[in-house]
C-alpha cells in the first residue's frame, strides 16, 4: 500500500507536502491532478516545487478534455441531444468529477491519500479510512499555511492576483477573479465568452461577461479621462 499525496499547487498542499517531509512522513508518490484549464503559472511553480524538494511530481491527465464534456450531448433523460454547457456552480459537477476526482480517485485506490484541507476547512473532509488529513491533525488553518510558505520563499505567485486559486474558466470564482482573468489573460477571457455564447446553461447566475467587460471598459475610459 503506497503513500500518496495528493498536490494541487494551491498553499494547503503545498504546505502539507512540504511539512510532511520535514517530519520525515512515508510518501511514495506526489500525483498532480491536471485538468488543463490550469493557469500557465501553475505549471511552472509545480516545476519550482520539484526542484525544491528534489522530488518528482506525477501529472495525471483528465480522462476527457474540458470541450469533449462540455460541448457533449445528454443521451437520455429531459435534456436528450443538448449539450452541457457549463457544469452546476454547486457540487455535485461534472467537471470535478470527470476533469480531476476521476484519475485521482483511479489512481489512489487501494492506497493511503493525503490531502490538503485546512482544519478551517472541515466541512470538506470525508470519511474514508484511506483518506488522510495531515493539515486538520496539526490544526493548521490557510492563512498559518500561507504564512510557512512566504517564511521558506515558496509561496505561488498566483496568490499576489487571487484569493483563491483553481481552473481558469471555473463558473465558481468571484468577480474580482474574473476581472484579474480579463485583464491579464486576454486568450482565456476570449475563450471563456465563446463558451458562454455556446452553452445553453449560464456561466453565472445574474449577469453575462460581455456586461460585466462593458463595465470594465467604461470604468478605464472614465478614469483614464480624469487623469
Amino acid at each position: 500500500m503506497k503513500h500518496i499525496i495528493s498536490f494541487s499547487g494551491g498553499k494547503d498542499s503545498t504546505a502539507m507536502l512540504l511539512r510532511m517531509i520535514e517530519l520525515d512522513m512515508p510518501i511514495d508518490e506526489i500525483v498532480f491532478a491536471d485538468t488543463r484549464l490550469e493557469f500557465p503559472e501553475l505549471y511552472e511553480y509545480i516545476k519550482r516545487v520539484e526542484k525544491y524538494i528534489g522530488m518528482k511530481v506525477t501529472i495525471l491527465k483528465s480522462k476527457y478534455t474540458w470541450d469533449e464534456r462540455f460541448y457533449g450531448k445528454f443521451t437520455r433523460g429531459f435534456n436528450k441531444g443538448r449539450i452541457r454547457g457549463f457544469p452546476k456552480v454547486r457540487f455535485p459537477d461534472w467537471c470535478n468529477r470527470d476533469l480531476k476526482m476521476w484519475q485521482l480517485n483511479k489512481f489512489c485506490k487501494g492506497h493511503i491519500a493525503y490531502l490538503g484541507i485546512a482544519s478551517d476547512e472541515k466541512h470538506r473532509v470525508q470519511l474514508n479510512e484511506n483518506i488522510k488529513y495531515p493539515l486538520i491533525d496539526w490544526g493548521w488553518t490557510e492563512k498559518k499555511c500561507l504564512y510557512y510558505l512566504k517564511e521558506k520563499g515558496l509561496e505561488n505567485p498566483l496568490y499576489e492576483k487571487f484569493k483563491r486559486l483553481g481552473c481558469w474558466l471555473c463558473p465558481k470564482q468571484s468577480k474580482d477573479s474574473l476581472r484579474i482573468l480579463y485583464q491579464d489573460y486576454p486568450k482565456q477571457w476570449a475563450k471563456l465568452k465563446k463558451y458562454e455564447e455556446d452553452s445553453p446553461v449560464a456561466f453565472k447566475p445574474g449577469f453575462k461577461l460581455k456586461e460585466i467587460e462593458d463595465k470594465w471598459k467604461n470604468q478605464t475610459e472614465l478614469s483614464s479621462h480624469k487623469t
